[in-house]
């Protein structure tokens, strides 16, 4: 079983094992960060509401309109429209070695989804803090309600093409056996005992790795080991690749930073079930067990 890598780089822990070349995920503990709260190539960014946000935050942090960024995502074409996410990028003032680090209020769906995001768009050093914000301010650490100022940068998008499957590609992955598909969303979903698109049920083959056991109340991702754990019962092979699914890319995101740490080459299928949910010619399969690949 291969052993996580841990790799000290200007205070901040980078764990996990680099996939295909690119930076690990990275997850940098609430020690980590508060050390380095100073740190001017550090751009922390918060996700929750704006009203959260005004009521106290980690000091330095900015906040990100989360629903916008989703909102943009969602839209066709919205992945790869370069000048709407240029235009949105910018005020976040994120240069070539700026180290960008996310944060929510809950249980990362909203710092995974744009940890996914800005990974597509090209800024390569980019993070979630393993917590969320309810712990930080329990555990007494430093809060503020000051607004800082940035200064807008221009960032140029280039798009990665290993971040996002599209249908065609689970259609070819599933077909060829070229990579494991891995279905974040509930057993129910899962199953097809509730459906959120015309049809209820999964991808065939599809193993099933609920988002929420992957990180608890607190918004603490689970140990490595109990992870490669789970992934090993689910006869998901180390370094296999993988593409993540849900309903539409949040909790897919969860799973797909997740496995991204531990050395899988990682895909996310964005639109996820309500495209595969609402075709009328993809292949599904009803239950719990994964079922043969077409």
């Amino acid at each position: 079983m291969t052993r996580i890598v841990a790799i000290v780089a200007s205070g901040i822990v980078l764990a996990g094992v680099p996939a295909r070349g690119e930076p690990s995920a990275l997850l940098v503990s609430f020690d980590a960060l508060q050390e380095r709260l100073d740190a001017p190539d550090l751009r922390l960014l918060d996700v929750r509401p704006r009203d959260d946000y005004e009521k106290g935050h980690i000091p330095g942090a900015v906040w990100v309109d989360a629903k916008a960024a989703q909102a943009i995502a969602a839209r066709p074409g919205g992945l790869t429209d370069r000048a709407v996410w240029e235009a949105w990028v910018a005020p976040l003032g994120i240069g070539p070695k700026t180290e960008v680090l996310i944060y929510d209020g809950s249980r990362q769906l909203d710092s995974a989804r744009l940890w996914g995001l800005l990974r597509s768009l090209g800024v390569e050093r980019v993070g979630l803090l393993d917590g969320n914000f309810p712990l930080w301010r329990q555990e007494h650490r430093p809060v503020s309600t000051e607004v800082p100022s940035v200064a807008p940068r221009p960032f140029e998008v280039r798009f990665s093409t290993r971040r996002y499957a599209a249908r065609g590609d689970v259609l070819a992955a599933i077909r060829a056996g070229q990579a494991r598909i891995i279905d974040a969303r509930s057993e129910a979903e899962y199953t097809g005992e509730k459906k959120s698109s015309k049809r209820g049920g999964h991808i065939p083959s599809a193993c099933h790795l609920e988002w929420s056991d992957l990180v608890d109340k607190d918004g603490r991702f689970l140990d490595e080991k109990a992870l490669r754990a789970r992934l090993e019962a689910l006869g998901v092979m180390p370094g296999e690749p993988v593409i993540t699914h849900c309903q539409g890319g949040g909790r897919a995101s969860v799973d797909a930073f997740a496995l991204e740490r531990l050395g899988f080459p990682t895909r996310n299928y964005y639109a996820g079930w309500s495209d595969w949910g609402n075709a009328e010619d993809t292949p599904v399969t009803n239950g719990k067990e994964p079922g043969d690949r077409p």
